[in-house]
């Protein structure tokens, strides 16, 4: 069978002396000295390439070559930073774009395995490189071979990312997208799989979009959603060793989204949990929609102590902070101005956010973002503790 230079087993040989013991993997076994002859024989397809230092090369190279045809890729000792530094080189010139990729580290040197894993993120980032498998080939007491599926461990470095990624910067799919995933292995490789991955999944993108789009109302309920789904979850991680880690993440999740789920946001209740979508927004750097979010937050609290509807009469609401405004022009300096110089100054910076600065003498964006935040100091001020 012709292997498919798209499809790579990328293997460390070291200089051992390697025992000829039978491997196995995937319920096969294969006779050999060397995990690479292993994993060439169970995957056909793929192309060999073995990571070797001179010393390697010079105590197994012909022995390996006898036995499996590989291309072989010199790296040096990694005794020193450099040296680490021209190993990540070889492995990333070694993997094409686009690769689907075995790694073995079985026989790697002092901190090779740890560098690879390293390299193997990077390369899926910077290369769209999909790492099939990470494996170590073990002896056993009983003198046999057996590889062990290190791939979780690899996993865990993109389930860290997706969590930053929601902390940071508010991005719900990537850590929905492993929610999902996660969900349907439990199926696949584990018979009665997981219950409520994939809703929680689910809930965490669309609570992300509704953020995103501030569908005020829709965030809240799904808010309330995954609040209730994350104690569902609970149950499916006990039974499922791969999906603990997401244990250390749970409590974040509820922590971050607990004080956004009310059942009306046109309440003062609702209010402080449109105050907690704001603070969610300005964390992650979303100040257009905070921006949007504290001027359409006025409105709701004037409409609120004035007895008004928040949907049906909100014109009427806004009517009355034009008023306080033309008071605070006037020379007033009592609450009502200060709500109408307020007022003033978050619909100005709302229409030069809107209008993409296509205006004359917009705000320059530094100036702006600061802007924001004190704006939010000053509304929160007042509509918290009014």
């Amino acid at each position: 069978m012709e292997r498919d230079p798209k499809k790579l087993i990328l293997s460390f040989l070291g200089t051992g002396n390697y025992q000829e013991v039978p491997y196995t993997l995937d319920g096969k076994a294969y006779r050999t000295p060397y995990t690479q002859e292993a994993l060439a024989l169970h995957f056909p397809e793929h192309t060999l390439k073995v990571l070797l230092t001179q010393a390697a090369r010079d105590k197994h190279g012909e022995a390996l070559a006898a036995r499996v045809p590989y291309e072989p890729i010199p790296i040096p000792d990694g005794r020193t930073a450099e040296e680490l530094w021209e190993i990540f080189r070889a492995i990333v010139e070694a993997v094409p774009p686009g690769a689907s990729l075995i790694m073995d580290i079985s026989h790697g040197f002092r901190s090779q395995p740890v560098l690879a894993l390293a390299v193997l993120h990077f390369l899926g980032v910077a290369k769209d490189v999909r790492v099939e498998r990470v494996v170590y080939g073990a002896l056993r007491e009983d003198g046999l071979g057996e590889f062990l599926d290190l791939t979780p461990f690899l996993e865990l470095l993109a389930w860290t990312q997706a969590v930053s990624d929601l902390k940071r910067y508010g991005f719900g799919k990537p850590l929905a997208e492993l929610l999902n995933s996660l969900h349907r292995a439990t199926w696949q490789a584990e018979g009665k799989g997981a219950r409520k991955l994939a809703p929680l999944g689910n809930t965490l993108e669309n609570l992300s979009t509704s953020l995103e789009l501030l569908r005020l109302q829709e965030a809240s309920e799904h808010a309330r959603q995954l609040l209730n789904t994350l104690g569902e979850v609970r149950k499916d991680l006990k039974r499922f060793p791969s999906s603990w880690p997401l244990k250390a993440f749970l409590e974040s999740l509820r922590e971050r989204y607990q004080g956004i789920a009310t059942k009306d946001i046109f309440t003062q209740g609702g209010l402080e949990a449109q105050a907690n979508m704001v603070e969610l927004l300005l964390s992650t750097g979303s100040l257009a929609q905070a921006l949007a979010l504290m001027r359409e937050m006025m409105v709701t609290w004037v409409c609120l102590q004035q007895n008004l509807d928040p949907l049906e009469e909100r014109q009427v609401g806004e009517a009355f902070l034009g008023s306080w405004q033309k008071r605070a022009q006037r020379g007033s300096t009592d609450q009502k101005a200060h709500l109408g110089t307020l007022w003033n100054e978050l619909t100005n910076a709302r229409n030069d956010v809107a209008h993409a600065s296509m205006r004359p003498n917009p705000t320059p964006a530094e100036t702006l973002a600061s802007n924001i935040h004190g704006l939010w100091r000053e509304l929160k001020e007042l509509l918290l503790k009014t």
